[in-house]
């Protein structure tokens, strides 16, 4: 069997590239049923943006791009070429479950009392603007990454020192050969068939939505600035006091996808008011030809939280006061009326 790359949903149109670019194979394969995930995975990755995938529950390759943005000469040959992605698809599930055998008989793992093992692997070439070759491939168990692909030595070699005789055996089973040659040939061929049918998502820009609130804490008032909607994927946000001091976000923010290929993101600072300090949530965006500058404006219902449990509590004070005063002004005018009693005659 030969070990080349999967989901090659192009049709190679030739193209010139000013920049470099990026094709990543991302493969995870679960070691036990798991309801709602499948228990292969395959998704192909063109300078970030996704292209395809396979998975052991779909049965098939598919591609993300649209048939009809394809050539007429090739939407012959689609179905053709679709069904033999998916055959390799299904050969490399095959060697995949192989290999993760093989590293649970190495660490001792089991699926006994219900315990799940996850094998990923990351393989990437990079095609760099002045026509070098790159990449790198890099293997995890249980999302702790135990090796690495060695581009000069043709070998892989460990991440942790639990991971060094594990290393030889790999190396000794495995020819790391069939990665040298995917990584310098076969993916730098499918990266420049794949590239015509997605320029237009590269050059893609949507600019971000942003909504601005805040919450209360007990050390203070938290602040949340979050950005959606936004392509491509990189983005700066953070959050500035008076207009010129950046405050640090202590909670690290992950830039997530959306089911319509955006992203978003989510920026909380925690503060604590001060009269006159002003907040602003600073925005940049390649789809922005400035950057964007949204206030913080206190919210005038958590303003009205506060007022109403004071005025309340004043009202109740003011009452009890004046309970006080009226009995102390009867107390006045009759201080026996209170002890005598009516007689019955």
């Amino acid at each position: 069997m030969t070990w080349v790359v999967l989901l090659l949903f192009s049709l190679g149109i030739p193209a010139a590239y000013s920049r470099s670019h990026t094709l990543q194979y991302d493969v995870t394969l679960v070691s036990a049923p798991t309801p709602g995930v499948p228990q292969f995975s395959i998704i192909v990755y063109v300078d970030g943006v996704p292209y395809g995938r396979y998975n052991s529950d779909i049965g098939r390759a598919e591609a993300f791009i649209s048939i009809s943005s394809l050539p007429f000469s090739s939407l012959l040959t689609v179905s053709e070429h679709m069904q033999q992605q998916t055959k390799l698809a299904q050969e490399y599930e095959i060697a995949h479950r192989q290999r993760l055998d093989f590293l649970m008989g190495i660490f001792n793992m089991t699926n006994d009392n219900g315990d799940t093992h996850i094998y990923q692997t990351k393989n990437a070439c990079e095609l760099h603007d002045d026509g070098t070759i790159g990449g790198y491939q890099e293997i995890a168990i249980d999302g702790k990454e135990i090796l690495v692909y060695d581009k000069e030595r043709v070998v892989f070699k460990p991440v942790t020192h639990e991971a060094v005789m594990m290393s030889h055996l790999w190396n000794e089973r495995y020819d790391s050969t069939y990665t040298e040659i995917f990584m310098e040939i076969d993916c730098i061929e499918h990266m420049k068939m794949y590239l015509p049918y997605i320029s237009t998502d590269l050059e893609k820009k949507v600019s971000p939505n942003v909504q601005i609130s805040s919450s209360e804490s007990e050390s203070g008032t938290n602040l949340h600035c979050s950005g959606y909607g936004f392509y491509p994927r990189d983005v700066e946000v953070k959050w500035i006091k008076n207009g010129r001091d950046e405050i640090h976000s202590e909670e690290a923010a992950q830039i997530l996808p959306n089911p319509d290929g955006t992203y978003q993101i989510r920026v909380s600072v925690g503060v604590t008011p001060e009269e006159g300090a002003t907040y602003s949530c600073h925005i940049d965006h390649s789809s922005l030809e400035n950057p964007l500058v949204v206030p913080f404006e206190p919210n005038k219902r958590s303003i009205w939280y506060i007022i109403i449990p004071v005025s309340a509590a004043l009202l109740l004070l003011l009452l009890i006061i004046l309970g006080v005063f009226i009995y102390r002004k009867r107390m006045t005018k009759d201080p026996k009326g209170s002890h005598q009693r009516v007689g019955t005659g």
